[in-house]
């Protein structure tokens, strides 16, 4: 049954420039909180540190079991908080600079202990990380979905935000080059002097969100939102199935890239580069700098392309480049390839960015659709799985990536010298996952229902059945 007509309330002003930089100034500082650890991890633990790299992906993972139960606990807190300073913000500071120590102290372990103790060194300080990083994430994504509710103009502030994000993309690509400069090919001692920079400078931009991004629900006086337990949280927004869709997708588009990473870190410096770090590293660099700086350039294009087409078409093209994308992997990670190792990145950045441009655009409409029909604004919740979604992605990836390099038949202590079985099985890892998971995406996106009508609809019949401010 069509629903019933009504207005939609009237759009707010289209947020300036200098709001939309501030609020994606987090994007740029929750990024290298989380992936400088993921970047540097097995080079530093594995080859250097000697922990295998089954382990470290046990390592990095083990704390997504943390995200389970801390991610909606946090939604849900900032979804009920009243205070002078708003929901979101006070947790994202607490967030920012909590990741910011974290991110510092995880580089300072003591020297000459054995790779067990090494290993849990990682373990640990990677749930710490989870900790800080669900308190800074989850309320910073509730505060984006809620600050406009134009359909269009949310894709316009998330493509700022992803161009901030793709700019520390960036940083984080170098990270393990730099790292090995500052320390004078001593990864240790350059993580050491590396680190201090990095959690600086992810505490100041949590700051700078908080100082300069304002909170439009708060100051509408909306409110608060119904008491609901968290099983009956969890049931409600799983219950919505196009939501569940992005969700999984999601985990599978970034899947495509993460869970193959470090086989193809390990296929850059030992098949392409002979065992070179010093060119591997060189090379990955300039690899992930293709690879987000393509994805800055993409931004612009999605949003026309959403506007022009819709999210959903847009997304659906997107993932058909990192496909496309995949396959050129089989044909540039050879040896010698040079500059050709860049052409995969290029093909597939458009793919990873749209993931951070529209789903969660695409998420803030399912919360309008979810208001008309319960009456509660429950961005925190709907941001804590996504959230959750997209760690489970990580995680989930670099586990199976350290297990998935061991079943390849990799030896660590033979490095280039691996068997020539060894690295086809890699070969066939490396460009068959990314083109696999690309597919299912695409499957899943492909039965998303909610359109710019709906989400018209739903908004005019919350506005009607909201309750005035006082």
């Amino acid at each position: 049954m069509n629903p019933p007509a009504a207005t939609p309330p009237p759009a707010a002003p289209p947020l300036g420039l200098g709001t939309r930089v501030a609020y994606g100034a987090s994007a740029f500082g929750e990024n290298l909180a989380i992936n400088s650890i993921n970047q540097l991890a097995f080079a530093v633990f594995n080859l250097t540190l000697f922990v295998s790299p089954a382990l470290v992906g046990v390592a990095l993972a083990l704390p997504r079991l943390l995200d389970l139960f801390l991610d909606p606990l946090v939604g849900g807190w900032s979804d009920r908080l009243r205070s002078r300073w708003g929901r979101r913000r006070p947790f994202i500071l607490v967030g920012a600079v909590l990741a910011g120590a974290v991110a510092t102290a995880m580089w300072f372990f003591p020297a000459g202990m054995s790779p067990t103790f090494y290993f849990w060194w990682l373990a640990s300080g990677s749930a710490a990380m989870a900790v800080a990083y669900s308190i800074l994430i989850v309320p910073y994504g509730a505060l984006g979905l809620e600050l406009v509710s134009d359909y269009h103009e949310r894709t316009r502030l998330m493509g700022t935000k992803s161009v901030l994000h793709k700019a520390s993309g960036i940083v984080n690509q170098w990270l393990l080059k730099w790292v090995q400069v500052a320390g004078g090919g001593n990864l240790v001692a350059g993580g050491r002097l590396c680190a201090p920079i990095l959690g600086v400078l992810i505490a100041g931009l949590g700051v700078l969100t908080v100082w300069k991004t304002p909170e439009r629900a708060a100051a509408a006086g909306a409110p608060p939102p119904r008491r609901v337990s968290l099983a009956e949280s969890w049931r409600i927004t799983l219950g919505r199935f196009d939501f569940v869709r992005l969700c999984l997708a999601q985990i599978l588009i970034f899947g495509s890239l993460l869970v193959i990473d470090s086989t193809g870190f390990y296929l850059n410096v030992f098949y392409v580069n002979a065992g070179s770090m010093a060119e591997g590293a060189w090379m990955k660099g300039w690899y992930g700098t293709a690879m987000q700086a393509g994805g800055m350039l993409a931004i612009p294009f999605i949003v026309r392309l959403s506007r022009r087409f819709g999210k959903k078409q847009t997304l659906l093209l997107t993932i058909a480049l990192l496909a496309l994308g995949g396959i050129a992997k089989w044909f540039c990670y050879v040896p010698g390839a040079g500059w050709w190792l860049l052409l995969p990145s290029a093909l597939m950045a458009p793919g990873l960015v749209a993931v951070l441009v529209l789903i969660p655009s695409m998420t803030a409409d399912i919360c309008d659709l979810d208001e008309a029909e319960s009456g509660a604004r429950r961005e925190g919740m709907y941001n804590a799985v996504l959230a959750w979604a997209i760690k489970v992605a990580l995680s989930g990836s670099i586990f199976l990536s350290g297990w998935v390099l061991a079943l390849t038949g990799w030896v660590t202590d033979l490095k280039q010298n691996q068997s020539p079985e060894t690295f086809l099985t890699m070969r066939v890892v490396f460009t068959g996952g990314t083109v696999l998971f690309a597919a299912v995406a695409a499957w899943l996106i492909g039965g998303y229902r909610v359109t710019p009508a709906a989400v018209a609809a739903a908004q005019a019949r919350a506005a009607a059945a909201r309750p005035s401010s006082p």
